[in-house]
C-alpha cells in the first residue's frame, strides 16, 4: 500500500531489520588483504588472501572460534562466508569485491548499532507518490558502478529505464534489479545537506508501469557506517528536484 497506513508499516519492517543484532549497523571494521600476512589492532590473528583464498593463522590464546572451535592453526576459505571465524561476540565475514579480498567484523555492541535511536525520515506526503513508466531492456546490460569504498567497483544490471514527472520537470533514471520488482538508485539535490550521498528505492512493476513512493527512499549501510560497500547511483541517475521523503541523512 502506498498510503499512510502502508508507509507506517513499511518504516516498522526498516526499523526491525536495522536494529538487528548482527545487521548492517553492526558493522565495526573493514580490512582488505593481499598476500602479505599482517595483524589487525582489533583483531587476533594473521591475516592475508592470495587467488580469492582468504587465511588466518591463530593459535589457541588468539580466542578465534572457527565453527565453535579453538582455532589452532592455519584456516582457509575462498570467497564469500558469512561467519568465517568468531572472536567472543564478533563475527568475521570474509568478502571478495572488484578483484579485492577483504574481511569484515560485525559487533551487536559496536558504537553504530548502540547509538541508534530509530530512522530519521522526513514527514510522510502524498504528493511523493509517483506515477512512473518502466521501458525494460531487452537484454539487460551489464554496467559497473563506483561504491562507497574509494576504488571498489561493483558489477549492476542496467533493466531498464524509469520515467516520470516530478516538480514539472520529466525525470529519467536506469532501472537495476529484476524484471518484476527494479531498484532506483539516486541522487537529488538535498544530498550531503539533509539526505545521505545517494538513496535507493524499490518498486514492483505491473503492465509496463511501477509506483515510485519517495516516503520510502531509504538510506544505504554507508549512511551509518564507514564500513559498507554499497554501490553508487549509475552515470546520469540524478533526480533534478529535491527529494524531501523518505530517509534522512544520519550523519
Amino acid at each position: 500500500m502506498t498510503n499512510m497506513s502502508g508507509w507506517q508499516e513499511w518504516l516498522a519492517r526498516r526499523e526491525r531489520d536495522l536494529r538487528e543484532p548482527y545487521g548492517w549497523l553492526s558493522l565495526v571494521g573493514l580490512h582488505w588483504l593481499d598476500d602479505r600476512p599482517r595483524r589487525f589492532d582489533d583483531l587476533p590473528g594473521e591475516w592475508s588472501a592470495e587467488s580469492g583464498v582468504i587465511r588466518v593463522k591463530a593459535s589457541v590464546s588468539d580466542g578465534l572460534l572457527h565453527g565453535g572451535q579453538p582455532l589452532d592453526g592455519v584456516r582457509e576459505v575462498k570467497g564469500d562466508a558469512p561467519e568465517f571465524v568468531t572472536h567472543g561476540r564478533v563475527r568475521v565475514e570474509s568478502l571478495i569485491r572488484d578483484g579485492r579480498a577483504g574481511i569484515r567484523l560485525r559487533d551487536p555492541e559496536g558504537p553504530v548499532l548502540q547509538a541508534y535511536d530509530g530512522p530519521p525520515v522526513f514527514p510522510y506526503g502524498p504528493e511523493w507518490v509517483v506515477q512512473a513508466d518502466f521501458t525494460p531492456r531487452h537484454p539487460a546490460k551489464r554496467i559497473e558502478v563506483d561504491t562507497a569504498q574509494p576504488g571498489v567497483r561493483e558489477v549492476t544490471f542496467d533493466v531498464g529505464e524509469v520515467r516520470f514527472t516530478l516538480g514539472g520537470r520529466e525525470q529519467r533514471l536506469i532501472a537495476t534489479g529484476g524484471r518484476d520488482t527494479i531498484t532506483v538508485v539516486f541522487h537529488d539535490p538535498t544530498n550531503g545537506d539533509t539526505t545521505a550521498p545517494w538513496r535507493q528505492l524499490d518498486a514492483d512493476v505491473v503492465d509496463g508501469r511501477v509506483t515510485l513512493d519517495f516516503n520510502r527512499a531509504r538510506n544505504f549501510p554507508s549512511a551509518f557506517t564507514d564500513f559498507g560497500i554499497c554501490p553508487m547511483p549509475p552515470t546520469g541517475n540524478e533526480i533534478t528536484v529535491p527529494v524531501t521523503a523518505g530517509e534522512r541523512r544520519t550523519r
